[in-house]
């Protein structure tokens, strides 16, 4: 394009020296013409801009994250005029298009159209907007080009991906339950004779003495089999590319734990914030897709601060009843420690499944004993280590 404009003004430049020096019927009419190339230019620009139409569909109105889904598109002219230096321009950041190019360069001749057909993948979880984002068009001596914002984007809904695995940020899901089901445990006073297996801590010593035989304290007190999840649906920042990431993988890890434990015919209950603080629960795999669609339809709020947040789980007895707690969120402050001081107050074994890639960001957990700390960036998919 740079190089016809430079060819461009070289010819008009020689023509106004032709008319200049020599003048001449040809030499006028040579530099009318030239001057004139840019004007009809302009206005063959304005007509497609005017004329031209792009359709697109989705396959489907909800798709769910990294499956593919297919997508189709048609560049229309119903006119008679050629259409020419045609491009189109995806939304590139949320998700992709297999085996288009955005280089590509589409010529339509009068009353023709332009069909691809082809799989388009959406990455995170959210509504945005997937597609042909902007479109671009040159004229016919390649002088200038424009670049406008498409007028009927697809606005797509997009559900989190359910990942079946075992472990979570290095640590073993089921190791984690029998520490949570050990320190949920208590010796009681009632003691009986000891067998081999039984854990040696809780050994009576002194009745062992007075009866000449090994003793153990019985461990008593309520079978927690609940697991307690309290998704973070607190929106940090104001930019689809900074908050999207974020929430996709909250709710990633939250349906990942869930399913775990329902595969373990173990219940979850998972506490989030709304307009109050809402439990959805999971039991089973057979209802496991209620419980999926209850967390896609989860909504983040600036106002679900985690002040409210503490509030609410602190005035939650069935939180404090569990064997333990997975806690998720992408931002930790003294309210979240706040959090996570009660729980361990209430003898909870608690695991921080923290959403965020810098360093600095990550919780200061050296205050606290009964917990582990598992990390996740937002933009690496979490590992596929088990099936069904």
């Amino acid at each position: 394009m740079k190089r016809n404009r430079i060819i461009w003004l070289c010819l008009w430049i020689l023509s106004l020296v032709g008319i200049s020096i020599k003048g001449g019927a040809v030499t006028y009419g040579l530099f009318a013409l030239l001057t004139l190339v840019p004007a009809a230019s302009a206005l063959y620009l304005l007509a497609v801009y005017m004329l031209f139409h792009i359709y697109q569909n989705l396959g489907q109105r909800f798709v769910s994250v990294n499956e593919p889904a297919d997508y189709r598109f048609a560049l229309v002219n119903e006119y008679p005029l050629l259409f020419v230096g045609i491009k189109v321009r995806f939304f590139t950041g949320f998700s992709t298009i297999t085996d288009l190019d955005s280089d590509t360069e589409y010529e339509l001749k009068p009353h023709t159209r332009t069909e691809k057909q082809t799989r388009l993948i959406c990455k995170y979880r959210g509504e945005y907007e997937i597609g042909i984002k902007e479109i671009e068009i040159q004229d016919f001596f390649r002088l200038f080009k424009i670049r406008y914002k498409n007028k009927e984007c697809i606005h797509a809904v997009v559900k989190p991906q359910l990942i079946k695995t075992d472990s979570l940020g290095g640590i073993e899901l089921s190791d984690a339950v029998k520490e949570s089901e050990r320190g949920r445990s208590e010796p009681d006073i009632i003691s009986r004779e000891y067998v081999p297996g039984d854990d040696r801590r809780f050994i009576n010593w002194s009745q062992s003495a007075r009866t000449g035989s090994l003793m153990t304290r019985e461990l008593t007190g309520s079978d927690h089999r609940e697991v307690t999840i309290i998704t973070d649906t607190f929106r940090t920042g104001t930019e689809q590319s900074e908050f999207i990431p974020a929430e996709n993988k909250i709710l990633e890890v939250t349906l990942a734990v869930s399913y775990y434990f329902c595969r373990s015919n173990i219940r979850a209950a998972s506490y989030h914030l709304s307009q109050e603080l809402v439990r959805l629960t999971a039991d089973s795999t057979q209802k496991f897709e209620e419980f999926y669609e209850g967390v896609s339809e989860m909504m983040f709020d600036s106002r679900n601060t985690h002040k409210r947040l503490y509030d609410a789980v602190t005035r939650c007895p069935d939180i404090f009843e569990s064997s333990m707690v997975f806690l998720i969120l992408s931002k930790w402050d003294a309210d979240a420690d706040a959090l996570l001081s009660q729980l361990e107050a209430g003898g909870l074994c608690t695991v921080i499944c923290f959403i965020g890639d810098s360093e600095n960001d990550r919780p200061d957990l050296s205050c606290h004993r009964n917990c582990r700390l598992a990390v996740f960036s937002p933009f690496e998919e979490l590992s596929k280590e088990a099936g069904e």
